[in-house]
C-alpha cells in the first residue's frame, strides 16, 4: 500500500513543528504516543494501547497515562485499523489452522488477503523507520529545518487514511463470503466488484485472477484426464457415486458452484469432456485419446490462456480438447462398439424387418404359442429360435448379433396364451446401454408387440384362407358326388353363400392389417430411420446421438400410434382411444377363425357323411344290388342350424369389425400429426366393399 502527504511550505511547516515542540503540560510524548500506533496497526498490544475484547473499537488507551483527551480520542480513531488488521488476519490464517483447512478457492482467496497484509506491513515498517527519527529542536526551526521525516499523530492520521479505508473494504469482503467456497466465493467476490471505490475494484480484480488459478487448473484436470481433485466440492462438476450409468448418472453440473463467467453451455462442455474420458475408461480401458504432442499443445493453450479477463481464449482452448475428445469417443461408438450395427439388429430382428426370419420363426412356433402361458418353456422357444436362424438368412448374420438374440417370457396371468407373453429379446450390454437404455428397450418391446401382434394376425387370417379353400374342396367334391349319384346334401348352397361372406370378412381385415403393417414399416419405420442415420452422421458428441436415437425411437412410437399422449382423445376413456380401438380390431380378427373353424367342421361331417352313402352304394352295387333303398335315410348335410348360427355370428362379427374400424378411422382424424393422414387415407374403406 502507499500514501501520499501533501507538501506543505516551509514557513508553515516550521511554524506547525514548533507549535508540536512546544508542548509541555502531558507527561506522554506524542512521539511515543505515535509508536504505539504504529504497534496497534499491526495488532500489537503497547504501553499505552492495548486490544481489547470487550472495546468496540478494539484498542483502549491506559486511562492511568498523561494523555489528553483530544490524543485519545485520535488513538481511538488510528487504532481502527489494528482492529480492521486482527480481523483481516483471522480470515487469511482461518485456512492453515489445523483442522478448518479450506479448498484451494478458498485458500487463494485467503492468500490474497495475506498478500495484502504484508504490503500494509510494508507500510508499518517505513512508518516504523520515521517513528524513530527525533524531532527538531525548536533553534534549528528558526534556522529553516522543517523536520520532515520524523512523526505526529497528525502526521499519522495522514498517512493511514487511505489504508484504513482500504482494509475496511477488505473486512467487508471477507466476512460477506466466509461461508462460501468454490465457485460461490467466486461469484460472490466478483458480486463486490461492483464498487466505487477504485481501490477496492483493483483489489478484488487481484484477487479473482489469483482465485481464478486453481479453478482453470481443476478445468484443465478434468477436461485433459479426467480427475477430479475437490474433495471439498469447490468444482462445478462433481461426481454422483452412481455407478450403474456412468455416462446419464455418474456426474452432474453443480449451478451454485459455476462461476458467472463460464456459460452454462460452456459448463455443459466441460463436464461432457471429462465425462467421455472416464467413460471410455471404464468401458474400454482407454487411458489417451489423443498422442502426447497435440495433448501437449492443447494444454499448452489452455493454461496460457487462463485468466478471467481473456475467457474467450480460454473457452476455445478447451472447445478445441472436448472436439478431440467427442471425436474419439464417437469412433469408438461406430468402430469398435458397431453401434450403428446394433441399431440395425434391432430393427431387423425386434421390429421384424427380417422377413424371412420372422415368418420361419412364427410357423416353428406357432402350434407351441398356442398353449397356455404357464406351460410354456424358454429353453423350448429358444430351440425353436435357433431352428428359425438356421432356416432363414438370419445365420449370415454376426455371430455377436445372434449371440444377443433370445426368447424371453412376461409373467404370465390365468388366461393368456403363449402369444400373449412372447418377446424377442436383444441383449444390449455397456457402452452400447448408455445409448440404449432400458426405458428404450421397453419402447423396442411395445414396438415388438404391436409389430408381432399384426403379424400374428396376418398369419391367422392366413390360416383362414387355407382353411376356407379346403372347405371349397370339399363343397366341389360334394357336389361331383352328389350330381354323380344323385344324393341331394341339404345346405350346401347356404354354406356357399356363407363362404363369400367369410372370404369378404376375411379380404377386409386382410387389407387393414396390411395396410396398418405396410404404414408402420415404410411410412413409420423406414423413414424414422434414413433420418436417424442422417443425424448419426452428422454427431458431434455422444450427447447428440442419444438425442438422435430418442427421437427415432419417439418417433416411432408416436407414428405408430403407441404414443401415450397422442393415443387418446380429452376426456376419453382408454378403452375408447387409438390404442384401445386397435386392440379391439386384432382381438376381433384373431376370433375369426372360430366361426370358419366351425363351418369347416360342419363341411367335413357332411362330407364324411356323404362318402359314407356312397361308399355303401359302391358295396350294394358291387353285390349287384340296387344303390339306393326306400329305407335309407335323407342326409343331414350342414345342419340349418349352424348355419343360421353360423350365419348370424359372421354377420354379427362384420358388423363388429366395419364399427370398430369406422371409430378407429374417425379417431384418427382427431390426431394432429400429419403423417396420420396418409393412413386415413388407406383404411377408409367404402361401403361398397361388400
Amino acid at each position: 500500500m502507499s500514501a501520499a502527504v501533501s507538501n506543505v511550505p516551509a514557513p508553515q511547516a516550521g511554524a506547525l513543528a514548533r507549535r508540536e515542540l512546544e508542548r509541555t503540560d502531558f507527561e506522554v510524548a506524542e512521539s511515543v504516543l505515535a509508536r504505539d500506533v504504529i504497534y496497534a496497526c499491526q495488532g500489537i498490544d503497547s504501553k499505552y494501547l492495548r486490544f481489547s475484547k470487550h472495546s468496540l473499537g478494539g484498542f483502549e488507551v491506559d486511562s492511568q497515562a498523561g494523555i489528553s483527551a483530544v490524543e485519545r480520542q485520535v488513538l481511538l480513531v488510528l487504532s481502527e485499523i489494528g482492529w480492521l488488521f486482527k480481523h483481516i488476519q483471522a480470515h487469511a490464517s482461518s485456512c492453515s489452522e489445523s483442522g478448518v483447512a479450506g479448498g484451494t478457492i478458498r485458500q487463494s482467496f485467503c492468500s490474497a488477503l495475506q498478500a495484502e497484509l504484508s504490503e500494509f506491513y510494508h507500510l508499518m515498517a517505513v512508518l516504523q523507520e520515521q517513528s524513530l527519527r527525533e524531532a527538531p529542536k525548536p533553534d534549528n526551526l528558526s534556522s529553516g529545518q522543517t523536520g520532515a521525516g520524523y512523526l505526529t499523530l497528525r502526521r499519522l492520521i495522514v498517512w493511514l487514511a487511505e489504508p484504513k479505508i482500504r482494509m475496511r473494504g477488505l473486512a467487508g469482503i471477507a466476512d460477506a463470503v466466509a461461508q462460501l467456497e468454490g465457485g460461490a466465493l467466486i461469484n460472490a467476490v466478483g458480486a463486490l466488484a461492483q464498487h466505487g471505490d477504485s481501490l477496492v475494484q483493483q483489489f478484488i480484480s487481484r484477487t479473482l485472477q489469483q482465485m481464478c488459478q486453481p479453478l482453470f487448473q481443476m478445468a484443465r484436470e478434468w477436461v485433459f484426464d479426467g480427475r477430479l481433485n475437490n474433495a471439498g466440492t469447490e468444482f462445478f462438476v462433481g461426481s454422483t457415486g452412481l455407478s450403474d450409468d456412468l455416462w446419464r448418472n455418474g456426474y452432474r453440473l453443480n449451478e451454485e458452484m459455476r462461476p458467472s463467467f463460464i456459460s452454462k453451455q460452456m459448463a455443459g462442455t466441460i463436464l461432457r469432456a471429462g465425462k467421455s474420458i472416464n467413460f471410455l475408461r471404464q468401458c474400454s480401458s482407454e487411458g489417451e485419446w489423443i498422442n502426447g504432442k497435440e495433448r501437449s499443445a492443447m494444454l499448452a493453450a489452455a493454461c496460457t490462456s487462463s485468466s478471467y479477463r481473456q475467457i474467450g481464449q480460454w473457452e476455445h482452448a478447451i472447445n478445441d480438447a472436448a472436439a478431440a475428445i467427442d471425436k474419439h469417443l464417437l469412433n469408438a461408438m461406430f468402430t469398435k462398439y458397431s453401434l450403428v450395427k446394433h441399431c440395425n439388429a434391432l430393427k431387423r430382428y425386434l421390429l421384424l424387418g427380417q422377413g424371412d426370419f420372422i415368418q420361419t420363426l412364427m410357423d416353428l412356433l406357432g402350434p407351441d404359442l398356442g398353449n397356455k402361458a404357464g406351460e410354456m418353456s424358454e429353453y423350448q422357444l429358444n430351440g425353436s429360435l435357433d431352428a428359425a436362424i438356421r432356416a432363414s438368412n438370419a445365420q449370415f448374420d454376426d455371430a455377436d448379433i445372434l449371440d444377443r438374440l433370445r426368447v424371453k417370457l412376461a409373467k404370465p396371468t390365468a388366461m393368456e396364451t403363449g402369444w400373449d407373453v412372447f418377446i424377442l429379446w436383444y441383449d444390449v450390454k455397456e457402452p452400447l446401454s448408455s445409448v440404449i437404455t432400458g426405458q428404450a428397450m421397453s419402447g423396442y418391446l411395445r414396438l415388438f408387440r404391436l409389430l408381432w401382434t399384426l403379424k400374428r394376425v396376418e398369419h391367422t387370417l392366413n390360416r383362414v384362407w387355407q382353411v376356407m379353400i379346403g372347405i371349397q374342396r370339399q363343397l366341389a367334391t360334394i357336389q361331383g358326388l352328389t350330381s354323380q349319384y344323385g344324393l341331394p346334401c341339404p345346405g350346401v348352397e347356404s354354406v356357399w353363400l356363407e363362404l363369400r361372406h367369410c372370404h369378404c370378412l376375411r379380404n377386409e381385415m386382410a387389407h387393414f392389417c396390411t395396410d396398418l403393417q405396410t404404414y408402420i414399416m415404410f411410412e413409420v419405420l423406414e423413414t424414422a430411420w434414413d433420418i436417424f442415420m442422417a443425424q448419426l452422421q452428422a454427431a458431434t458428441d455422444l450427447d447428440t446421438v442419444i438425442a438422435a436415437h430418442n427421437q427415432y425411437l419417439e418417433t416411432l412410437l408416436k407414428k405408430a400410434l403407441l404414443d401415450d399422449n397422442v393415443a387418446d382423445r380429452p376426456g376419453a376413456a382408454a378403452q375408447n382411444g387409438l390404442q384401445g380401438h386397435l386392440h379391439m380390431i386384432l382381438s376381433h380378427m384373431l376370433n375369426l377363425m372360430g366361426p370358419v373353424a366351425r363351418l369347416n367342421e360342419a363341411v367335413t361331417m357332411a362330407a364324411a357323411e356323404l362318402r359314407g352313402r356312397v361308399d355303401l352304394i359302391k358295396h350294394r352295387q358291387s353285390l349287384s344290388q340296387w344303390g339306393t333303398t326306400e329305407q335309407d335315410k335323407e342326409l343331414m348335410g350342414v345342419p340349418s342350424d349352424t348355419l343360421n348360427e353360423l350365419h348370424n355370428l359372421l354377420r354379427d362379427s362384420n358388423k363388429q369389425f366395419r364399427h370398430q374400424q369406422q371409430d378407429f378411422v374417425h379417431l384418427l382424424a382427431t390426431q394432429a400429426h400429419v403423417d396420420l393422414r396418409y393412413l386415413i387415407f388407406r383404411l377408409d374403406i367404402s361401403d361398397t366393399h361388400l
